[in-house]
């Protein structure tokens, strides 16, 4: 593998430079090593500053040392390392030629100088918030907050992520258990910094980050989700003195691990009563920039705010519009669509019982849609990964902040599959014909299929751990569409309400965030245009606004990669007339659906060339 080649690279480099401090100088490199010792460095800078990204995609301490056993730096120190660590290498890939290269180099100097570029630029312009602070590359603008960051990230990832097949494994566990405190006062050190400069999140968004935090720290320690999730990953694992491993767990939570959760929750109180209530980028200092370069973070384009917000706007009227005719199809002719959608979403005939019966029906049901369309993916792709996904529901001390469902990639070595979450605190928010969709999209064909061929694909490690939010949320969407474009919904006219209402749904992010962030609409007006526009209920759509509030444009990739996918899916219907095969399309994009729209595209537009040859 590449990163083999770059460190057998470096080694020579500086072995031939130990006696001679010009002979390291005199060393030609092809561009290719060239770009494999800078991938190299970049790999190391990464997972050493973020080595929670590191265990994500299976990699071992010897790639990078000590990755296993410790938690990201989140203090202002650790945040000015860690962006001036991957300034540095950047800057070495940058300088570059990316046409010098074959075209897995290419797809991987995309990846890494797009996306790494896109990650800094908030930081660029602004000495607040934190890089890398949510799934491990976006930056967040507030360190701490309702549905991600340390007081929910860490947590997660442990249970979740965190091996322990061993006895090894638990104490590596127990270590990196051990790091939790410095991480969880890093946060709190760079939030109090953001807050000092007027970087302080609005009074409804500390309020939730509050409750979060004290839904953790309120029942006792043995009673902890980290504490009885390490329990239960020795006794699964079968290690011995499972008893002595869980109790050094305990006094760790004891002693570490609530107190500094209860020194968050005792600022946040301090702060509750001063914060604003306004809800956008434009009141943080120089929060323009920052929303600018938030948007090109998390959509791989330099739009302006005012051109994703008009079409936003242009895709709700004709999204509505197609809605409206199946709506009267069905009878349903009285009021807006959103009003009709709004009463679709109480009939009882679509709702689970909100009991353990219920979910666990909702949950089967969740799986057969899942395994259906396994069966139905030949007709869509020529190549599937191995990796197989499973269906689990959201665990319960997250479930309040956590969204609808969410996807985690499977490990590159088999070792741990791909996950589909599903949130399961209220069955009433999965109306049944609601749930085709959001399984299409978060498992397959759309975030696994995605995931799982990005892990298998033999590529540096740090390109496992990298995706564009754009062309990986706009696969998923595109997923949805081609779900009903093979003919799943012809006898299920709800269900095909359902999809088009997700789609709505994406469309109402760009009107929403824009206007928020950039158009100094409020909370209630966000919410309320959520509510009328697309028949979502109003918790659910409060959720859905509080969540743009943290996370700054990244709703705004999976519509705009959705409509950069159809535009060139149609560029080359056109140009390849009947010598165009969906398959063929498809496999295109998945091979590469992790890079940046910009590599999507200029690989599908080669593909197009090459087949179009006579």
């Amino acid at each position: 593998m590449k990163h083999k080649l770059a460190i057998l690279v470096i080694a020579a480099v500086m072995g031939t430079g130990c006696g001679n401090e010009t002979a390291s100088s005199a060393v030609q490199l092809s561009p290719a090593e060239r770009f494999d010792v800078a991938t190299q460095e970049m790999t190391v800078a990464f997972f050493s500053h973020v080595p929670e990204a590191a265990t994500q995609v299976g990699l071992t301490d010897d790639i990078v040392p000590g990755t296993s056993r410790r938690m990201m730096d989140r203090s202002i120190d650790g945040e000015t390392a860690r962006t001036g660590a991957l300034e540095r290498a950047l800057q070495d890939l940058k300088a570059i030629d990316a046409n010098s290269l074959d075209p897995d180099r290419q797809r991987t100097h995309a990846m890494l100088t797009m996306l790494f570029d896109g990650m800094l630029s908030p930081s660029r312009v602004v000495d607040y918030g934190t890089t890398a602070g949510a799934w491990t590359l976006w930056y967040m603008p507030f360190v701490i907050t309702q549905n991600s960051g340390p007081t929910v990230d860490i947590p997660n990832f442990l249970n979740s992520q965190q091996p322990v097949t061993n006895a090894a494994d638990a104490e590596i566990y127990l270590e990196r258990l051990a790091s939790v405190r410095a991480a969880l006062d890093g946060s709190l050190e760079s939030y109090r910094h953001g807050v000092q400069q007027g970087a302080i999140p609005p009074d409804f968004i500390v309020e939730k980050s509050l409750a979060v935090v004290q839904a953790f720290v309120a029942p006792a320690a043995d009673q902890n989700p980290l504490y009885l999730t390490f329990r239960a990953k020795l006794e699964k694992a079968g290690v011995e003195n499972a008893v002595g491993y869980s109790d050094r767990a305990l006094q760790i939570l004891n002693a570490d691990i609530i107190p500094a959760y209860q020194r968050i929750a005792d600022y946040l109180g301090e702060i509750k009563g001063s914060a604003p209530h306004d809800a956008g980028m434009w009141r943080l200092p120089n929060g323009e920039a920052l929303y600018a370069a938030m948007i090109r973070h998390m959509t791989d384009s330099h739009l302006t705010a005012e051109e994703v917000h008009q079409t936003g706007l242009a895709e709700v009227k004709r999204i509505t519009t197609e809605m409206d005719a199946i709506l009267l199809s069905e009878g349903y002719t009285e009021g807006s669509v959103g009003e009709r959608m709004q009463a679709l979403n109480v009939e009882p005939r679509f709702l689970y019982s909100n009991d353990a019966a219920g979910r666990e029906k909702l949950l089967g049901d969740v799986r057969a849609y899942v395994n259906d369309m396994y069966a139905r993916l030949p007709e869509l792709f020529r190549d599937l990964p191995e990796h197989q996904v499973e269906v689990q529901a959201v665990p319960e001390f997250s479930q309040d902040s956590a969204p609808m469902g969410y996807y985690n990639n499977p490990a590159p070595d088999g070792s741990r599959p791909g996950y589909y979450f599903i949130n399961l605190r209220d069955t009433a928010l999965h109306p049944s014909w609601t749930l085709r969709t959001l399984s299409y999209h978060e498992a397959v064909p759309g975030h696994h299929l995605d995931g799982a061929s990005a892990m298998e694909r033999e590529t540096p490690p740090i390109e496992k751990a990298m995706a564009s939010n754009t062309s990986g949320e706009g696969w998923a969407l595109y997923a949805e569409q081609l779900a009903a474009e093979i003919g799943v919904y012809k006898d299920d006219p709800f269900g095909n309400l359902g999809r088009l209402q997700a789609e709505l749904h994406r469309a109402v992010r760009l009107v929403t965030d824009t206007g928020m962030h950039a158009k100094k609409w409020s909370r209630e007006q966000a919410i309320d245009y959520m509510v009328a526009t697309e028949g979502l209920d109003e918790a659910t759509s409060t959720s859905e606004i509080e969540r743009y509030v943290v996370w700054p444009a990244q709703a705004l990739g999976y519509k705009l990669g959705q409509l950069r996918i159809l535009a060139l899916r149609e560029e080359a219907r056109e140009a390849l007339g009947d010598a165009f095969d969906i398959r063929d399309f498809n496999q295109q994009v998945l091979n590469v659906a992790s890079a940046p729209m910009p590599f999507i595209e200029m690989t599908v537009r080669r593909w197009i060339s090459a087949t179009g040859q006579p």
